[in-house]
């Protein structure tokens, strides 16, 4: 009983380097699965084409190029603070844009503005009365972060760009993703934005990393395995 037992116990650490190998093996595999999806995104993104015409809250999708027909909300203009670009600080400027036909509200970055020398004194912006036609890529905003305050902005300026925020203060369904700008409305701001990060090279590393412990469980049940039969054999 004794003997069966203490084989047994023998055998666990070895079965257990071996699930830890599997196990770390198909997280590799998963990563690996998620740097393909963000690659194939990436590939639509950098595929020129027209942008998708849509017209109500419920066609968005993160990621879309779209064009949107609608009318500015130029009084809830808000700016974000905080946006240095070539070493000088200034704004993006923040407009919602009520969709034609009723379809809804989209909060759209127009844009980067340099700030003015007196920060109580906030930039023009040109926002134009009549309806537009604005295109651009639908991004989920970055609302990560340690804040003092609870985030409800009561002024013009905001330190994050929150579309759950402007709804509660339009009173109107909000999209969650944020439209930036792409096409020109001779308005002064600056788009040039950078091409989205989609950490594909994040989840190839960590990919590499999983494999990396997958074959140290399996080297180390390999070398005490062998350890263990070299002193059974020896006299």
């Amino acid at each position: 009983m004794f003997s069966s037992r203490r084989r047994i116990l023998l055998i666990v650490p070895y079965v257990a380097g071996l699930l830890m190998c599997v196990l770390c093996m198909r997280l590799g595999f998963w990563q690996l699965q998620r740097a393909a999806y963000k690659e194939s995104i990436q590939t639509h993104l950098d595929a020129v084409g027209a942008p998708l015409a849509a017209k109500s809250l419920d066609a968005l999708e993160q990621w879309q190029r779209v064009r949107l027909s609608g009318t500015w909300l130029a009084k809830q203009t808000v700016f974000l603070d905080n946006r240095v670009r070539d070493g000088q600080n200034g704004y993006h400027v923040l407009t919602p844009l009520q969709l034609a036909d009723g379809g809804g509200v989209v909060i759209v970055n127009r844009g980067w503005i340099a700030a003015g020398l007196h920060r109580e004194v906030l930039p023009a912006v040109v926002t134009i009365a009549a309806p537009v036609q604005v295109s651009g890529l639908l991004l989920r905003p970055d609302l990560k972060g340690f804040r003092l305050d609870d985030g409800k902005e009561t002024g013009p300026v905001w330190q994050r760009a929150d579309p759950e925020h402007f709804a509660s203060r339009l009173g109107v369904p909000v999209a969650p993703l944020i439209l930036f700008q792409e096409n020109d409305s001779q308005d002064g701001l600056q788009r040039d934005w950078p091409r989205p990060d989609l950490g594909v090279s994040m989840h190839k590393a960590y990919a590499l990393q999983w494999f990396v412990f997958a074959a140290t469980a399996l080297g180390l049940c390999g070398f005490f395995g062998w350890r263990r039969l070299r002193q059974r054999r020896t006299p």
